[in-house]
């Protein structure tokens, strides 16, 4: 039983670097613990020693990652794990990375579903059951999505909501005669989790805009 790998080869690639030995094997280790054990061609190492490090080197790897999405945009947890799981890494190691980062308050699904709710509503708006459902293909618990958007939207009227988002689409229907642009509207509507009574007041008001203009 081999107890002792001699590096082979170290083979740089971005932030991490690839590390061959001997024996045929390979493993990716980041840059800095590279350095930190002097790890370079021909060197030695116990295999033990080498789990232990490949293990501190993954989860660098795994933080650096996450680190990296973050500074970008904001993600759920469930959505940042399903990142990292994607990016190889194993679901404990992702479990504890998303966690580390939600105890420094760094990934907040609270936050980051309130935020989503707040973009749709001033860019792409849609009826409750819709916000839900998007909130929830984002990994959002159930009964914190159905809280966060019954908040924001306590005080939206439907009504106008679906008058909002017929404005949106109605240049697509106006293209059709009266009652084929009705069933488009009243589907689309529906899509979006409009009620029939609330798409029958948005339709009927847009038609009303479009003959006084």
């Amino acid at each position: 039983m081999i107890e002792i790998l001699t590096v082979k080869s170290v083979v740089k690639k971005g932030k991490n670097s690839l590390v061959n030995f001997e024996t045929g094997e390979e493993t990716i280790l980041s840059n800095d613990i590279i350095g930190k054990y002097l790890i370079k061609t021909g060197a030695q190492l116990r295999v033990a020693e080498l789990l232990d490090i490949k293990a501190e080197s993954d989860r660098k790897r795994a933080e650096d990652y996450a680190a990296y999405l973050i500074s970008r945009r904001e993600y759920s947890s469930g959505q940042l794990k399903n990142k990292l799981m994607l990016r190889g890494f194993n679901k404990e190691l992702s479990d504890k990375t998303v966690l580390k980062l939600k105890r420094t308050g760094l990934v907040d699904d609270s936050r980051f579903a309130r935020q989503t709710v707040e973009s749709m509503l001033r860019n792409k708006p849609a009826g409750r059951a819709f916000m839900i459902a998007y909130l929830r293909s984002k990994f959002i618990p159930r009964n914190m999505a159905a809280d966060i958007v019954d908040e924001i939207m306590g005080n939206v009227d439907e009504n106008e909501l679906a008058l909002e988002i017929l404005r949106g689409r109605w240049r697509q229907f106006s293209k059709f005669d009266l009652e084929t642009a009705r069933k488009k509207a009243y589907n689309y509507l529906s899509r979006r989790s409009v009620s029939y009574g609330a798409a029958k007041y948005a339709f009927e008001a847009m038609i009303k805009e479009v003959n006084e203009d």
